[in-house]
């Protein structure tokens, strides 16, 4: 029957296109970017401070 083929072997490879939501990595992906945003600001101060740049802007 394959109506229960479906059902027990086909619906698997149908819940891997729904992935439930996963918190914790979520939360590793957030902190990973406030941190990346931080890094990023004090590169661009120490850019303007203590290098002189001065761009065409």
């Amino acid at each position: 029957m394959p109506e229960i083929s479906f059902c027990l072997f086909d619906l698997g490879y149908l819940f891997k296109l729904f992935p439930k939501t996963d918190n914790e990595f979520n939360e590793k992906l957030r902190d990973f970017e406030t941190t990346a945003e931080a890094q990023m600001e004090k590169n661009r101060s120490n850019l303007f401070e203590e290098y002189n740049y001065s761009g065409e802007f």
